[in-house]
């Protein structure tokens, strides 16, 4: 147990070191070695939790992405999903880190796996394979939330998250055959 609890401390110091680098220095800059010197841990302690930066920013990413891949399958919102865009919205400065370059290829794949594992449960045959539904739900899902996070169009968090819901829902119930 206490071994435990100082592994969970020791991989929230490391996602919290790498998520105060994606804000001051963007995600195509920093490397594990700024990850372990932020965090104040070993480089063979980073390797005891993630393989690299990458499955950092999966690991960070998908405590809130998660939320909303499960729209897919909700006939109601879900209720963390506003909680999960309202964080999204006060930290939008982030935006640029995880929706730019390489994060945002990473993040558009995180998502497509969490949608295709929830699909996996629906027991209904789909028009498209399962993955090629995944990806399009997953970037339709990203797409909204960008451009929200950019302001390029307001809406309330409220409103966001019935869209989200219902396009993403929708999505999923019209690729049914």
């Amino acid at each position: 147990m206490q071994t435990e609890r100082r592994s969970d401390r020791t991989r929230s110091q490391l996602m919290s070191a790498f998520t105060g680098l994606v804000f001051a220095k963007g995600f195509e800059n920093i490397s594990v070695r700024r990850i372990v010197a932020a965090a104040g841990v070993a480089r063979s302690t980073f390797y005891e939790h993630f393989s690299d930066k990458e499955d950092v920013l999966r690991a960070c990413m998908t405590r809130f992405f998660a939320i909303v891949a499960d729209c897919i399958g909700a006939d109601e919102r879900p209720p963390e999903l506003m909680r999960v865009l309202d964080h999204l919205w006060s930290n939008r400065r982030l935006t640029d880190g995880i929706f730019t370059g390489q994060a945002r290829l990473i993040l558009s794949r995180n998502q497509a796996d969490l949608i295709e594992s929830r699909m996996r449960s629906l027991t209904f045959n789909l028009a498209l394979p399962s993955r090629l539904a995944a990806v399009q739900i997953a970037e339709a899902q990203l797409a909204l939330i960008e451009s929200w996070m950019r302001g390029h169009t307001h809406c309330s968090t409220e409103r966001l998250a019935d869209g989200l819901h219902r396009s993403s829902r929708g999505m999923a119930m019209a690729l049914i055959t």
